[in-house]
């Protein structure tokens, strides 16, 4: 149903096969505006600022903050998106800045949610997708992307450890849940990380990930209102 109305007009007719490919070189336009432009004037840092056109760094905004790790969020964000764009050279260059010059292992704290949705699922679908095409490298691909995903996955599983099982709003790499941090999340936050937890799980073959964001999502629904 939504790929009939994606491409469908407002009287339900389908859209012409020349808008369609206008509206597809546009978007491909689009995302190699920001990557190409990311790639130039923020990397390694984690987001570009567009009208400076520089690197975002912390800047003691609190929880505005909390996207920030210092771990390439936006390049790791938008691997797989090279791959629907069949850019194998860009994905296979892209895929080792990340293997050989990202760590998690750092005193940082983060958005629980945020580094789930956008680097955890950037590494799992990201391994996926260099299983598929690893044939296409010149480099021989080792699963490393999943093995950083392990790693971060094992960081942030601290953040669970609460008495309902749904998780701290923010988490330190290296530490933990800080002492004093607060006890409050948001329902995306508590709700919504079985994707990527549970595919982490199905990949490593340890079901600890999808247990923990599992009963997070059951102690939601137990919580709702009446």
């Amino acid at each position: 149903i939504l790929f009939i109305l994606l491409f469908s007009n407002e009287q339900g007719h389908c859209m012409p096969l020349a808008e369609r490919h206008h509206l597809r070189d546009k978007a491909k336009q689009m995302f190699y505006h920001g990557y190409n432009n990311y790639m130039k004037n923020a990397y390694p840092l984690d987001e570009l600022k567009p009208l400076s056109c520089s690197g975002r760094k912390p800047e003691g905004r609190g929880s505005l903050d909390d996207v920030l790790g210092g771990f390439s969020l936006t390049l790791i964000d938008a691997l797989d998106m090279l791959v629907v764009l069949k850019d194998y050279e860009e994905f296979e260059r892209a895929i080792y800045l990340v293997i050989d010059n990202v760590s998690f292992n750092r005193a940082v704290t983060v958005s629980v949610f945020e580094t789930t949705i956008r680097v955890l699922g950037g590494l799992v679908s990201a391994h996926i997708l260099a299983e598929e095409n690893k044939d296409k490298f010149k480099r021989e691909y080792k699963g490393e992307l999943l093995e950083m995903a392990v790693d971060l996955g094992d960081r942030l599983l601290p953040a669970f450890l609460t008495p309902t099982g749904i998780p701290y709003s923010r988490v330190n790499l290296k530490k933990g849940v800080i002492q004093g941090e607060a006890p409050e999340t948001c329902t995306a936050g508590a709700g919504t990380l079985l994707v990527e937890f549970g595919l982490l799980s199905r990949l490593s073959g340890d079901p600890k990930y999808m247990a923990a964001a599992r009963q997070a999502t059951v102690s939601l629904w137990n919580h709702r209102s009446p």
